[in-house]
């Protein structure tokens, strides 16, 4: 079962962006090693930033909106406890939670509407919430133990997934009040991870028998199987505007994962930045067709070194590192003004979230 990283938090296994390439271009930049906390793309600057903790030791950023605002979890100084945090203005604020000890965002739109799951009084049970306007509402879940809210439109409505009574995990959208379950491709999980304006959701799903998850697209009802780049297993992550889709896939013989983009029926394999980083995982993409992700080293991707990583106009840039931190980062989302909130280790290697500028790739 491979569920992208972002469905690892609270209680269940939660979850897991380029241009048209297809074939794995050199990397256009030089990695951030020393004390300085920018790298060059081309002739701009690629910039850096901590955006620090709650208080506590790590923090984790999972989505950014056009505003520049990002959200994620953090650390309080409290062990054991983290909360969904809300970045904007240089200042990191609290959200709360449903009344349990923890609460992680995952979610942004333009609105400054956010998405996540929180425990609820007692701490035995997760469910999916929405913060507007300093308030947190609890949304449910699926009739299970755990929920989540992934990701936002800016009509409001989310994608998701959550336990079912039967501890099956299914790919749910919540609009208009009520909350659906959007089944699977035969199998029995599936996880949403991206919509668009439009409610077409995209994920991963099991097949008939279990014996694989495919990406698939789920648009009026109707959950289509994507397929894969080759391999026996694909996720999708983010879908734009425009209908492209983004993710990741194993490649033929599953001797790889490679980022993919796919676009009316047609994949295009993003590839990584180069033969040292021959795993790759393509995280999300924007109006603009800029995608972004990681490209890693070793299989797992939780194992250094990893660099986020920009796919492009048929570049692939390395977004580089924190000045002076372990061999990781990885970027979860890019705006459309080209600003990518993600994490990087730092020295001692805690997690911290980031924010990247790359103003050469600015959509403005």
């Amino acid at each position: 079962m491979r569920i992208p990283w972002k469905w690892l938090s609270l209680v269940v296994p939660v979850t897991l962006l380029a241009a048209c390439s297809d074939e794995p271009s050199a990397p256009q930049t030089t990695r951030v090693t020393g004390p300085s906390a920018s790298l060059h793309a081309g002739r701009q600057a690629v910039t850096i930033k901590d955006l620090g903790t709650l208080g506590g030791v790590t923090s984790s950023a999972a989505a950014i909106n056009d505003e520049g605002w990002v959200v994620g979890t953090s650390d309080l100084m409290q062990a054991g406890v983290s909360h969904a945090f809300l970045w904007r203005d240089g200042r990191m604020m609290d959200l709360g939670t449903l009344g349990g000890t923890s609460s992680n965002a995952l979610g942004i739109n333009n609105n400054g509407d956010v998405v996540g799951q929180s425990q609820i009084a007692g701490d035995t049970v997760v469910h999916a919430f929405r913060w507007s306007h300093g308030r947190m509402t609890d949304l449910g879940g699926l009739g299970g133990v755990a929920a989540q809210g992934y990701v936002i439109n800016d009509r409001g409505d989310v994608a998701g997934g959550g336990l079912t009574p039967d501890w099956a995990f299914h790919a749910a959208l919540w609009r208009h009040g009520k909350v659906t379950d959007l089944g699977t491709l035969g199998g029995d999980w599936s996880w949403s991870n991206g919509i668009n304006d439009e409610d077409v959701v995209v994920g991963g799903a099991a097949i008939t028998g279990d014996v694989a998850t495919h990406a698939f697209l789920w648009k009026h009802g109707v959950m289509t199987d994507l397929g894969t780049l080759g391999g026996s297993y694909a996720s999708a992550s983010s879908i734009n505007g425009d209908g492209a889709v983004a993710g990741g896939s194993g490649v033929a013989g599953d001797v790889t994962q490679h980022a993919f983009l796919w676009r009316t029926g047609t994949w295009t394999d993003l590839g990584t930045l180069g033969a040292d980083y021959p795993y790759s995982f393509a995280q999300w993409i924007n109006d603009m067709g800029q995608v972004v992700g990681v490209s890693c080293a070793i299989s797992g991707f939780s194992n250094f070194p990893c660099h986020a990583t920009l796919w492009y106009d048929g570049a692939v840039t390395d977004l580089g590192i924190l000045p002076g931190g372990m061999e990781f980062s990885w970027a979860y989302s890019i705006n459309n003004r080209g600003q990518v909130a993600g994490n990087a280790f730092t020295a001692t290697g805690a997690t911290h979230a980031v924010l990247w500028t790359t103003p050469e790739h600015d959509g403005r």
